[in-house]
């Protein structure tokens, strides 16, 4: 049982808190070795030139990430350790990661969140010299029913988070983490697990997870509103279906088709294990009860967009995604085609309308025929609007770039380039981003990079296959975009349109 103790600054009897640790100083030893050893894990590389350095020393590294200097070899192919800087500015750069470890004093859990900045700027180097400072960011005491905020001595009751959760409309959107001011994902201190069994956590077998934890970017929430308050988390943990229980067991639902997948005698629970199911591979699986792996992963990647689809028209989940998957179509693509379709007016009992042996045309003239047929003004909207941005061309003796003219230009640089255009033909058209093409003069009738601008900032230019173009075009770029003009913040070209109206 905690003491009471006089609150000096509320002058109320108050719990006493346990001794937590403050200043960097206050951090165990072995604590701030493995942060510095998972630190020491993080390998430079020059975004220009794409050359290799040594984190510790900052010498250039020879093949297979050796450095001669310090002797070690670094995994230059594990792109979660590349930090991308520009080497000649070295003493800007600073790298920060967050770890979370946990502490017990007299039977209470302490949960910290340190974050660890390396720079290379120390003050008394004339040459740049690594440097490591520690910052306690947050610590929490995990209590059964609530966390307290040591620093801040805010309190988050487990029960109003989860009727937060209950009430959210879109329950996997609600940010648990930003409720608690906890905005980092964080490396777990897995070394000191133990010291949770005779603890509040003594029924979550977080210990045995050790390994799993150990390779995992994780939240506040994950490690502790999760485990110590949501329902089911203690028979998934058990069970050692640790994706499912660290991330999103509050969102499973308590229904048959649950019950039936996580029976110990069950035909489906082996499969699961096997393939370390997470939340997304579960719910998928409610969806078609299938084992097979690559089919489940190909359906979870955009679960939502075919529940979307399900609600619309009632279709064969694994005969469509077969379609899709046989075919390397879209299913962002299908959706807005079966949308289009049904909103056209289009016979969806026909399997030549519901599964089109030519997806992307077929979406292409139906995307077409809406905007002739249903607005009209789509297409006058989208050439004023062009007129105007008329300003913002771009020549020099190789390239130009000018706005795209017309709904038909879209969907033909959509087609040429592979890519979605045709989806920003409603948003180009209300101005909520300008669209332009950049084109080689000598071949001025081929796509060449198609760019999307918002407020005066270029959002993404991507050549065919949405493929980056090269520093060269960058570099152009770049420079085309500080000339931009910029429309004020309320102007609408609906406002022009209905003007130009009003004067015919």
């Amino acid at each position: 049982m905690r003491q009471l103790q006089l609150d000096i600054n509320s002058g109320q009897i108050v719990e006493e808190i346990p001794k937590y640790w403050i200043t960097s100083d206050d951090i165990p030893f072995d604590v701030k070795q493995f942060i510095l050893d998972q630190t020491n894990k993080y390998v430079l590389q020059d975004e220009i030139t794409k050359i290799f350095y040594c984190p510790l020393c900052l010498h250039e590294l020879e093949a297979h990430g050796f450095c001669p200097d310090c002797q070690k070899t670094y995994a230059i192919q594990d792109n979660n350790y590349i930090q991308e800087i520009d080497i000649n500015k070295i003493r800007e750069f600073t790298l920060e990661n967050c770890y979370s470890v946990f502490d017990v004093v007299n039977g209470e859990v302490i949960f910290y969140n340190i974050l660890a900045y390396i720079s290379y700027n120390h003050p008394s180097a004339s040459q740049p010299f690594r440097v490591i400072q520690y910052i306690i960011n947050n610590a929490y005491h995990v209590l059964p029913d609530k966390m307290i905020n040591l620093k801040s001595n805010k309190i988050y009751s487990y029960a109003a988070i989860y009727q937060k959760i209950l009430t959210e409309e879109e329950t996997i959107n609600f940010d648990i983490d930003y409720y608690l001011e906890s905005y980092y994902q964080s490396q777990l201190y897995t070394a000191n697990l133990d010291i949770l069994k005779n603890t509040i956590y003594r029924y979550t077998y977080i210990w045995e997870a050790k390994e799993y934890l150990a390779e995992k970017y994780l939240l506040t929430s994950n490690l502790t509103y999760i485990p110590i308050y949501c329902p089911g988390f203690e028979y998934l943990s058990k069970m050692h279906f640790y994706s499912l229980a660290f991330d999103n067991p509050h969102l499973i639902k308590k229904d048959n088709t649950t019950k039936l997948l996580l029976n110990p005698k069950g035909k489906y629970l082996d499969f699961m294990l096997k393939n370390n199911f997470d939340y997304w591979h579960f719910k998928t699986l409610k969806l078609c009860k299938i084992k097979d792996m690559a089919l489940i992963n190909f359906l979870a990647n955009n679960l939502e967009i075919y529940e979307d689809i399900l609600k619309i028209k009632k279709i064969d989940i694994l005969k469509l995604s077969t379609y899709l998957k046989d075919n390397k179509y879209d299913v962002t693509e299908y959706y807005d085609y079966i949308c289009n379709a049904i909103e056209l007016g289009y016979d969806l009992k026909n399997k030549q309308v519901l599964y089109p042996q030519n997806l992307m045309q077929v979406h292409d003239e139906i995307v077409e025929k809406k905007y002739v047929i249903l607005d009209k003004n789509c297409n006058q909207k989208i050439q004023k609007l062009a007129h105007e941005l008329e300003t913002n061309i771009y020549e020099d003796v190789d390239y130009i770039i000018y706005p795209a003219g017309s709904v038909e230009d879209l969907i033909k640089e959509g087609r040429n380039q592979n890519n979605c255009l045709r989806l920003y033909i409603e948003k180009y058209s209300q101005n909520a981003c300008q669209i332009y093409f950049m084109r080689q003069k000598k071949n001025l009738d081929k796509s060449f990079i198609t760019i999307e601008v918002k407020n005066k900032k270029i959002i993404q230019a991507k050549l065919k296959n949405n493929e980056n173009p090269d520093e060269k075009i960058m570099s152009i770029l770049k420079k085309w975009e500080k000339s931009l003009n910029k429309y004020p913040e309320n102007f609408n070209i609906n406002d022009i349109f209905n003007h130009i109206e009003e004067i015919n």
